[in-house]
């Protein structure tokens, strides 16, 4: 086929796709491989190719996210109607303390209760991106050190001044 009358269009789509490399095309649709190169390149189906990977991986990205954001708010909702019925629980506690005792008067309950409502509060704090009380502490005592190690690092703020006097012999100094 001669390469005036190749159907190019047909070649480039093939070509912009990524399917299949310009070796591939030149044997399928019989053309010199060199004259495709030619063409490929005068008329920049490299660039266009590279901008049509960069919209992809754009729009990929953005759907990944969008996907990544729905899971979160289902985890987030999730642990709202967990918290709100822990809570509900709490308040029917508050006036019933006996609903957490199991049927031997132990208190195993009122311990697991205590332990799903402390881990569904430390959850939602973590999806909110709230530091819970130990990191708060630990960020605190962080800080102290630091700022203990460079208060350290940097030697005394001031200089001690030692004066010496020369007294003559005889003379008496009060105080």
């Amino acid at each position: 086929m001669a390469a005036a009358t190749a159907p190019w269009s047909k070649i480039k789509a093939e070509y912009l796709k990524g399917d299949i490399t310009q070796k591939e095309l030149a044997q399928k649709y019989g053309v010199n491989l060199k004259t495709l190169q030619n063409r490929a390149y005068k008329e920049g189906w490299k660039k266009e190719k590279g901008k049509i990977r960069v919209k992809t991986e754009e729009l990929l990205r953005g759907r990944v996210a969008r996907a990544r954001v729905n899971h979160l708010e289902k985890v987030m909702a999730a642990s709202e109607a967990l918290l709100d019925g822990l809570v509900k629980l709490a308040e029917e506690v508050r006036e019933n303390p006996e609903i957490l005792k199991d049927k031997t008067g132990s208190i195993r309950n009122a311990e697991s209760f205590a332990k799903a409502l402390q881990t569904a509060t430390l959850t939602q704090r973590d999806l909110y991106g709230l530091k819970n009380i130990d990191q708060k502490f630990a960020a605190k005592k962080w800080k102290e050190q630091q700022k203990l190690e460079r208060e350290k690092a940097a030697g005394p703020q001031f200089d001690e001044v030692v004066w010496e006097i020369e007294v003559p012999e005889g003379v008496e100094i009060d105080g």
